[in-house]
């Protein structure tokens, strides 16, 4: 097939590129600069004359693809992967997140129309879900409470893709927290997990100038669990929608079996070979020293995920994977250690 995807230059966007590539597919890539065209061409060398770089920018019309160009597009593309996204916690950034995230999926969808693509699979979060507890796999009230202006303009963007459900065939496929390949450990990525992991790393090069015995406090609920997913996980199932997936449908990529914290904070400190740090629960944050607090500046952003736990529901993954026999997600605790060595000895 003929695969356009955005946010191609992003670790879940090359990674989706890999894989399509290595299945046969010929892969456009829009990317902003020729700068990062000529970057991403020379990571995946190996499959140059399977790729096609677009010039363009996600925030303007036609995606600033020349009307030449355009033509040239016109009835070539099978499918579209949207996975192009603004993710921020910072609330200072509300109007850019809505652009990026609103705005630029609407973008997206007008220049598939005008292309006449065939399918168009939006690549959301899993965190739709706003202050639920339970993650469904439909679309959720744009008028519900939301943590952050992250979460709400990407419920939003959700809401606009299924509007176009007559013009072309439209999916959703929401991933919780991504982190590193199950075999490899390869990331690129400074959230959720490896926020952690890098807090963590700094307290032990502080501890061994120091050369003291300090203990460490970081304030992490130890029983509430991170739904964390191997990035070749969600790359498959990615894959599998492009085939298998069914119009109109949500699919939560998520982990039915999420690693509690203190399991995490386990692996972590096993392989940093560091055990001077202790986790303390979020109401006994006040107990922190100034420089404790200034410690947990780096992971504080992540709070309301990292001390909350979630269920969510993946029915319609789950089918998609049976239908094209395939498993599921295996994360015990040695993939997790391979993943998270895998970073730290990069």
């Amino acid at each position: 097939m003929r695969i356009l995807i955005t946010g191609s230059t992003g670790f879940l966007g090359t990674q989706l590129a890999k894989k399509l590539l290595l299945e046969g597919h010929h892969v456009y890539l829009l990317v902003r600069s020729q700068q990062k065209a000529d970057a991403l061409l020379n990571n995946l060398h190996e499959y140059k004359n399977d790729i096609t770089p677009l010039i363009g920018e996600l925030t303007q019309e036609n995606l600033w693809l020349a009307e030449e160009k355009i033509k040239e597009l016109n009835g070539q593309i099978d499918a579209i992967y949207h996975t192009a996204a603004l993710l921020s916690f910072d609330e200072s950034k509300r109007d850019e997140l809505f652009h990026v995230n609103v705005n630029g999926t609407k973008n997206a969808l007008e220049f598939a129309q005008h292309i006449n693509v065939k399918r168009f699979i939006h690549v959301s979060t899993a965190y739709t879900l706003g202050t639920r507890d339970v993650g469904q796999e439909s679309l959720y009230p744009k008028s519900q409470e939301f943590r952050n202006s992250y979460e709400e303009s990407k419920a939003k963007a959700e809401h606009l893709v299924m509007t176009y459900k007559n013009q072309f065939e439209v999916l959703i496929m929401r991933p919780s927290i991504i982190i590193g390949d199950s075999e490899t450990g390869e990331a690129d990525t400074t959230f959720g997990l490896y926020g952690i992991i890098r807090t963590i790393e700094i307290l032990k090069k502080k501890s061994e100038r120091s050369q003291n015995n300090q203990t460490y406090r970081l304030v992490l609920d130890e029983d509430s669990v991170s739904n964390l997913v191997p990035v070749d996980y969600v790359v498959k199932v990615l894959v599998l929608g492009l085939t298998y997936g069914q119009p109109e449908t949500v699919y939560n990529i998520t982990n039915p079996n999420p690693p509690q914290n203190k399991a995490v904070f386990v692996a972590i400190t096993h392989s940093l070979d560091f055990d001077q740090v202790e986790l303390i629960p979020n109401e006994d944050a006040h107990l922190l020293t100034q420089e404790e607090i200034n410690m947990n500046k780096p992971i504080e952003v992540f709070k309301e995920y990292l001390n909350t736990s979630v269920t969510f529901e993946d029915n319609n993954t789950r089918e998609l994977l049976q239908q094209a026999n395939q498993d599921g997600i295996a994360m015990d605790r040695d993939t997790l250690l391979r993943i998270i060595d895998g970073f730290i000895n990069r």
